[in-house]
């Protein structure tokens, strides 16, 4: 018996055709990564959100410990998370494993002088004491200054509006979710938790003046922000 096989010859891409998908799956790309980028952000701004609401709750614990009384410490320090920590469950020693004290956008920090980004991430450094989150006592310095360190929590007014908590950033007038160039800017959005118990995410007022001594934390913003670093 004789067998007649035939091969059809495979016809491969052109490189035309190869050109063209190769632009087709740049274009969907183009067109998921905002999504991606937009998705993440809002992700790690809901992580500080839980963190920050956690540790504004072992922040009220400490005070009803001490007679309503809220940390006797400056601003924008770590020394707070030492007295309440173990209010949110932790007894070692401060290290990077103290994942409720890091914002997980703390990826650079910024010279408040030179309104520049500079390398590394405060969460990531010991003399934080491992923290993004800093504590609003700057009043702990002077009385003339803002502020709520050895406040009774009670006598704050305006609760639903003072902060107790922030961000590091927001202490400074930059965000690390919304990275702008130079990166102090008015109405930089940063996570801050209230003396009330709820945290948001809320735009910071900077008066346009640089130095350590005119970062937003120095003075209260004017009539229209949902925030005040006084508890008066």
């Amino acid at each position: 018996m004789k067998f007649d096989v035939s091969f059809r010859r495979s016809r491969g891409f052109t490189l035309i055709e190869l050109l063209v998908v190769i632009a087709i799956i740049g274009v969907i790309a183009a067109l998921l990564l905002p999504g991606l980028s937009r998705a993440r952000s809002k992700s790690q701004r809901t992580t500080c959100l839980n963190n920050l609401k956690q540790i504004n709750l072992g922040l009220r614990m400490y005070a009803d410990d001490n007679n309503d009384t809220l940390p006797n410490t400056n601003a924008v320090t770590s020394a707070y998370k030492g007295l309440i920590k173990i209010y949110v469950g932790l007894e070692a020693p401060s290290s990077l494993n103290d994942r409720l004290f890091a914002c997980p956008a703390d990826r650079f920090t910024v010279d408040s002088i030179n309104n520049v980004i500079t390398a590394g991430s405060i969460h990531e450094d010991s003399a934080w004491e491992f923290s993004s989150y800093g504590f609003n006592g700057l009043n702990r310095l002077s009385d003339s200054l803002p502020g709520v360190a050895g406040r009774k929590l009670g006598s704050l007014k305006e609760p639903t509006k003072t902060v107790l908590l922030a961000e590091i950033s927001g202490f400074t007038g930059f965000s690390w979710h919304d990275r702008n160039s130079p990166p102090i800017v008015n109405n930089a959005r940063s996570v801050v938790s209230f003396a009330d118990g709820h945290t948001d995410y809320v735009r910071i007022y900077w008066n346009g003046f640089l130095g350590k001594t005119d970062s937003p934390m120095f003075y209260d913003p004017p009539v229209g922000y949902d925030y005040k670093w006084s508890g008066e």
